[in-house]
């Protein structure tokens, strides 16, 4: 098993279908030119791909502009992550990763059902709704393209689905 702290929450995640993409090499080294990256990557049990992002907090949503810049950010995180994975997979990205699982690669090719999930910590219920719908707005072009699926979920729906261990 593959532990992860981040931003309060504990996941346990088994280590030959999960890439800690924001800690590999590969990552370190595009890092310094304006890329970023989710937590990880990992595979579901149905084998659906999954980019988890995680933060303690969100703006509220009273604030739009910070609402805004914050989904942005995200956004660009996941479809950043993306590109890796298939840079990675294609070869466009030079260097092996070792951290990049085979089972992962070869789910990859077989064209997978996406799934970008953001964990907020801190979250209230019903803004996860409206985090949710201004991800997808923001989205709406990469979800047609890779006919993935956006989800919010804060820490408490995060453990009843099993994702998070605390």
């Amino acid at each position: 098993m593959l532990k992860i702290h981040e931003s309060g929450m504990r996941f346990e995640l088994p280590k030959s279908k999960t890439f800690p993409i924001e800690k590999s090499k590969t990552y370190q080294k595009v890092n310094t030119r304006g890329v970023s990256a989710v937590e990880f990557i990992t595979m579901s049990p149905k084998l659906d791909i999954v980019f988890v992002e995680a933060k303690t907090s969100a703006p509220d949503k009273q604030d739009g502009e910070k609402v805004s810049d914050f989904v942005k950010n995200i956004s660009r995180k996941f479809i950043h992550s993306l590109e890796m994975c298939y840079a990675l997979l294609t070869q466009a990205l030079p260097d092996a990763e070792p951290s990049f699982p085979d089972s992962l690669r070869n789910a990859l090719r077989q064209s997978p059902a996406i799934k970008m999930i953001l964990i907020v910590n801190k979250l209230s219920y019903a803004h996860c709704g409206i985090l949710q719908d201004a991800l997808q707005r923001q989205l709406r072009a990469e979800k047609r393209i890779w006919s993935m699926n956006v989800i919010v979920l804060n820490k408490e729906l995060a453990l009843k689905k099993n994702l998070i261990k605390g």
